[in-house]
Parts: structure tokens; sequence; C-alpha cells
């Protein structure tokens, strides 16, 4: 399967980047079918088992009726609705043929969750490697515009944009596989097999991505008593004497993942970048930055509350095919270096992962030569 470039010497199969994305779908996290169906180490299946997934929700909603939501509309009409657009009703003469231009809301099917969920069918249709399933998400896919869907395909910008209110629960399981069906879609240059990433454009985005699938993966795997904070967790400076602004431009610190117990709290940093770069004598180091940030993120936290006192830090690099998992103690707290080979097995990746919580696993690199 084609590779994909994406920083450097990086590349990574596409195999693989399809299961970075399944690991930061929200469809990963909610579906236990999915957990256990073995597809993490049958990556090449998940298009199939994704679009089954999506035609299975999109079965179940047609049997009662396809959310609605509330669309903007601009119409010519005879009496006011909503608001009047006096600046189109006039240059147009509208008020001369008894007519006035208007702007008003209208529930309506053709809204983005179900253009979503409609693209993502024909996206479906044209992925997978069954055909039976294939023409199931064309003839659902006929179906939606049927009901009123638009056929123009979402943009990517206005589908990541797509979010479920409370009462909108029987749409999620759509939704999820929708949005991953479409992350999944990497249009190829060359054969259709893979899309080589421009390196300006989308090592953020790449760099995004494995920082959600790290996070992701934890939260679908990990159980009681752990918790999991989603980026969210701001860390605190422990400041005195601040003068007036000082709170103002004093940077925030917010760690990617934190992993805690009752007893045990782990920093996660996820840094899509070479694990080891040569310095300026040509030595082989870890990068200063990095470590000085996680250094920051651990020892600025020292009195805040019981775990702090013993908490780890771990900075998690992508590599393909170099293997790091080194450990110090600084201060009377764990620090460690771990690299996922982004390169290997499926098996691998996920044995990575989840030696970030136990301290006694020191994870060999895999033969891939084997």
């Amino acid at each position: 399967m084609t590779g994909v470039i994406v920083s450097g010497r990086t590349r990574i199969p596409v195999r693989n980047l399809w299961l970075l994305m399944l690991y930061a779908s929200s469809l990963y996290r909610d579906d236990e079918s999915l957990r256990r169906s073995g597809v993490e180490d049958n990556p090449e299946d998940l298009c199939d088992i994704v679009a089954e997934i999506l035609a299975d929700a999109v079965e179940t909603r047609l049997q009662r009726t396809l959310g609605q939501a509330y669309q903007p509309c601009r119409a010519h009409l005879t009496r006011v609705r909503g608001q009047i657009d006096v600046l189109e009703t006039t240059t147009r003469q509208l008020l001369s043929r008894g007519r006035v231009a208007c702007r008003f809301s209208e529930l309506s099917v053709d809204n983005p969750r179900n253009r979503l969920i409609r693209t993502a069918l024909g996206v479906a249709a044209g992925r997978v490697r069954s055909e039976p399933l294939a023409a199931r998400c064309r003839r659902l896919a006929d179906t939606l515009v049927q009901a009123g869907v638009s056929a123009r395909p979402i943009g990517r910008g206005e589908a990541s944009g797509v979010v479920l209110g409370r009462n909108e629960v029987a749409d999620v399981a759509a939704v999820d596989a929708a949005k991953l069906m479409l992350a999944m879609d990497i249009p190829s240059e060359d054969d259709g097999s893979g899309h080589r990433w421009a390196v300006s454009r989308d090592v953020a985005e790449m760099r995004r991505l494995y920082e959600a699938a790290v996070r992701g993966f934890y939260l679908a795997t990990l159980t009681v008593p752990w918790r999991v904070h989603q980026g969210e967790k701001k860390l605190r400076w422990p400041t005195e004497g601040e003068t007036a602004r000082m709170r103002q431009i004093l940077p925030v610190m917010r760690a990617d993942t934190v992993l805690e117990t009752p007893d045990r709290r782990i920093v996660v940093e996820t840094k899509f970048t070479d694990a080891l770069k040569p310095n300026q004598y040509g030595a082989v180091k870890l990068a200063r930055g990095h470590i000085f940030q996680l250094y920051a993120y651990i020892q600025s936290q020292h009195e805040q509350d019981a775990l702090a006192a013993t908490a780890e830090g771990v900075l998690l690099y992508p590599t393909v095919g170099e293997h790091l998992d080194e450990s110090v103690t600084i201060q009377g707290h764990s620090y460690r270096f771990l690299t996922v080979d982004l390169a290997g097995s499926a098996a691998g990746i996920r044995a990575a992962l989840a030696a970030v919580t136990d301290p006694h696993n020191i994870n060999e690199p895999e033969d891939t030569h084997a």
C-alpha cells in the first residue's frame, strides 16, 4: 500500500494512517463492537467495516424520519416572512409586482448533517471492496437525495463543523461513521491508493491527527480507575508577587493528555517530529525545548495537589524504523522518552501506546525485517 510522506524522512503506510484516524474518531470510542472486530490488526478492512456501520445507521434512521434542522433561506414572497431584504426588494422593483425579498429560516432535511451522511455514502460506494456493500451504499445515497438531501458533496471544513445536540442522539452513529469515512478518503495523484501530503501544508494537520489518535486510544482502552483528560487540563503557574500585567502576558500551560488514577498522574506530550536530532556539535540529542516544556509542566505543579508531587512525564514521538525508550528520574519525578513506530504493525503501535501506563514495560524495537 502506498506510503505517505508527512514530515522529512517519515513515511507512514496508508493502512497505519487509517489506524490513527480510527483511534482519533468518536466511532472507535463509542462503538464497542468496532473495537472487538479485530479491525486494528487488519486496517485494510476498515473501509468496509465503517461503511457497514454507516449503512446500518442510515437504514435505522430511515425507518423513522430524517433529522431536520433550520436552514437559512432567501425567497421572493407575496407576504413578509422573517426579515425583509430592503436592498434586493428595491433594486429588483419587487413591490411593483406584489412581492418582497425575504430572509428566513426553515426546517429542512437538506442540512449539513444529512449532506455529510450522503457524501460519506458516496465515498464508501467507491472505496469498499465488497460490491454488494457498495451497491447498498449507492442505494442509500440515492434514497437520501430522493428525500430532499442535496447531491452536492459537503466540504471537509463544513463536515468537521457538524456537531450534534443532546436531542440528536439518533444520528450519532451515522455522523461518527460518516466523519471517519471522509477522513479516510485520501485521494492520490498516482493510483488512488494514497496521497502524498505536502509537508508545508499538512504537517500541522498530521500533528493534530497524531495527538488526537493518542488521546483517543487512551479514552477507548483505559478503564476504571484511569481517567483521561482530553487536552483541557490547564496547568497553573505557582506565581507570587504578580505585577499588574503579568497574568495577561504569561503563557498558558496546557498539557496534550493527562492520564490519572487515584494515586498516579502521567502527563503525556505528543511531538510529531524526530525524537533525536544532531546539535551544533554533531551529537545526537533530545530536543532541548521539548524537555524544558515537559519539565516545566511537571515541576511547576509540584505543590498543587497530592498527585503533583509524584507526577510522571512522557514525551511520545512517532518514528519509522528507529526505536527509543529511555527513562530517568529528575528531582523525584520520572521522565520517559518513547517512540511509536508508525511504519510498524498495528500490534506494535498499540503496544507502544499501552506501554506509557506500564513503568516496567520497556518496549523493545519490532523486527520489521522478520
